[in-house]
């Protein structure tokens, strides 16, 4: 069975108002972590229009490459996401240019992981951004709805009703930073 990535997003004004409520909830800080993510299009292929995602991702030096599928509901950013692990990332995106693939955007941003009941909350500190927060289930087909309430019925109890679709390369986007491919 699939791994769905079941997870929703929010534009925060106040992060660490936010972080105290959900600490004094019993959330756990996991991780404090640097990410920078190179996202590709595939040759004649635009992942904005069929809704995919190819990024290499360094995390404070460990490399992988993932996959992820078109958005599963119209409410979330919930996907289906396949991991590997790489040794060169660099190496990687020069072997995709020469196969004739794109880097369609470059993404930096400090994270903060922290566990709750099934729950991982990230928030993330974005380059040319601002703070996010993303709440985020690993799940399946099974339970794919039940998690997606869970999600949005913990958000709402931490004053949180406004939620994004959009990724951060979208949002770049929006506001110049790389070309649409």
């Amino acid at each position: 069975m699939d791994n769905i990535e079941i997870e929703v997003k929010a534009l925060l004004e106040n992060p660490e108002e936010i972080k105290n409520i959900i600490l004094n909830k019993g959330a756990v800080l996991k991780e404090k972590k640097y990410q920078h993510d190179i996202l590709l299009d595939p040759p004649n292929t635009d992942f904005e229009k069929t809704d995919q995602v190819l990024r290499i991702r360094n995390t404070n030096g460990n490399w992988k490459i993932d996959y992820k599928s078109p958005r599963l509901d119209n409410e979330t950013k919930s996907r289906k996401e396949y991991t590997v692990k790489i040794e060169e990332g660099n190496q990687l995106k020069e072997i995709f240019s020469w196969l004739g693939f794109k880097t369609v955007g470059e993404i930096e941003k400090s994270r903060e992981t922290y566990n709750f009941e099934n729950m991982k909350i990230n928030f993330d500190n974005v380059t040319n951004l601002g703070n996010f927060m993303e709440v985020e289930i690993i799940g399946n087909e099974e339970n794919f709805e039940l998690s997606k309430k869970q999600i949005f019925v913990f958000l709402k109890s931490i004053g949180i009703n406004e939620t994004i679709k959009k990724d951060y390369l979208e949002l770049l986007w929006e506001k110049g930073y790389f070309k649409k491919p």
